[in-house]
């Protein structure tokens, strides 16, 4: 590993790294999805076939993959605004940069993200919804077993149903939050002096 006191070397360095680090969560929130999908149609084989309630453990296991899916999504905004504030107004001036560039089509940049999440935050929450209804259809087929079993396919779907409505408040929007990161770096970034001081 090379160490450097060049700080435009680093910068360019870290903004390489960072860069790369926005694409490999976004890889990781693509896989989230398909991991979520397969294990939908895993569970749904099981559960058409052989044991309904195998389809209501899918919301829990949604419930955990929407987290992370967010978790990424949020680190993702937080190193776009790291990158503009930290690194490009340092190097270039200004709307110089992909991050700068961005802001005049912040309308187009909203409505692209918001599209991204909505078919995410779609895909998880209506496969959530799908797998209990399955489970629903399938039971009232078969008949609802009788005592203990019943009791615990009960608590089951009550679950199921309570971790879907954890994974809608899980996966919300979390705009608030990010602007309240950009505000923090904005602020830190007015303290430095200007490019070019």
């Amino acid at each position: 590993m090379t160490i450097t006191k060049d700080p435009v070397q680093f910068l360019l360095a870290e903004y390489a790294q960072l860069k790369a680090e926005i694409l490999k969560r976004s890889e990781i929130q693509h896989q989230l999805v398909s991991i979520t999908l397969v294990a939908l149609g895993g569970l749904a084989a099981v559960g058409l076939k052989d044991s309904p309630a195998a389809l209501l453990a899918y919301p829990m296991l949604a419930l955990f993959l929407g987290a992370s899916w967010s978790y990424n999504d949020i680190q993702i905004a937080q190193i776009g605004i790291y990158i503009r504030y930290r690194i490009e107004e340092r190097l270039v001036e200004p709307p110089l940069g992909w991050e700068h560039r961005r802001v005049p089509s912040r309308i187009a940049s909203r409505h692209i993200g918001a599209l991204a999440k909505f078919a995410n935050r779609g895909i998880l929450w209506g496969s959530e919804f799908l797998a209990i209804a399955l489970y629903l259809l399938k039971r009232l087929g078969l008949g609802w077993p009788t005592g203990r079993e019943r009791n615990a396919e009960f608590v089951i779907l009550g679950l199921s149903v309570l971790a879907t409505f954890c994974t809608m408040r899980v996966m919300r929007s979390r705009d608030a939050m990010v602007e309240e990161i950009k505000a923090n770096m904005e602020t830190t970034a007015e303290q430095r002096p200007a490019h070019g001081e």
